[in-house]
């Protein structure tokens, strides 16, 4: 008995539920979604004036380090990038 692909019911000659063909769409669109939220969250960082990477300096009059034992919280600490953004937003004001 022939299986078939779950996605595009063309006939197939290997194991799984999704061809090859259609499994290289899948990844293709995934990772061209990953590459558009990093652009996006690049911009909104930029927006706050936040830099990353090698050239990324702490802006001026800011401390370096917290006073009085108080960790900084990072975005893993928050359950959405926009709750983190939001975060960031108030601690500059």
């Amino acid at each position: 008995m022939s299986k078939y692909c779950s996605i595009c019911a063309k006939p197939m000659e290997r194991e799984g539920d999704i061809c090859e063909a259609c499994q290289e769409s899948i990844r293709a669109e995934a990772m061209g979604r990953q590459r558009k939220v990093a652009k996006e969250s690049k911009k909104e960082l930029e927006k706050l004036g936040i830099r990353r990477g090698k050239d990324a300096k702490p802006p001026k009059g800011s401390p370096i380090s917290k006073q009085g034992g108080e960790e900084e919280k990072k975005p893993h600490h928050f359950k959405s990038m926009a709750e983190y953004l939001e975060h960031l937003k108030e601690k500059g004001r």
